[in-house]
């Protein structure tokens, strides 16, 4: 499997009211044989953009990432511009607020294991969005319905 997949494309957007997106041809994701939403370091001509879910769009045989507004103006992106897409597939490891708290509560734990992978991934995301160690805690704990006290 290789450790970087590289394509060019064109952002677009789906709907006017929709955030802009760039589309990853399937054939390029195909060599990751990914079985659906998965999160990847993203880079746009060379510039990291973070952490994007990476989504299938199976109507128009493809993949596909959302670019917000405030990242396009940062790029100088918009319909219509050329990139360069790098990805690389993110560690699915949680924050080590989310993982202590795993480890050392057994109901922390048991809520985990029950959650399925697409809401495991939405909770590490939320968590790893946070700034703050304290933010991040608290949000595992949120996340995991325990008013813990730390």
């Amino acid at each position: 499997m290789p450790a970087v997949l590289r394509c060019r494309s064109t952002v677009s957007r789906h709907h006017p009211q929709m955030p802009r997106l760039v589309t990853v041809p399937w054939a390029v994701v195909a060599r990751w044989k990914l079985p659906g939403t998965t999160v990847v370091e993203a880079a746009l001509d060379g510039t990291p953009i973070g952490r994007r879910s990476l989504k299938r769009w199976d109507e128009r045989r493809c993949w596909w990432f959302d670019l917000p507004q405030p990242l396009c103006r940062k790029l100088g992106l918009d319909e219509g511009s050329p990139v360069q897409v790098e990805l690389r597939l993110a560690s699915q490891e949680p924050p080590p607020e989310l993982a202590e708290l795993i480890a050392r509560n057994q109901a922390a734990r048991a809520r985990w294991r029950a959650l399925t992978p697409a809401q495991q991934r939405l909770l590490r995301e939320d968590v790893l969005a946070a700034k703050q160690p304290v933010t991040r805690a608290r949000r595992a704990r949120k996340g995991l319905s325990l008013g813990l006290e730390t």
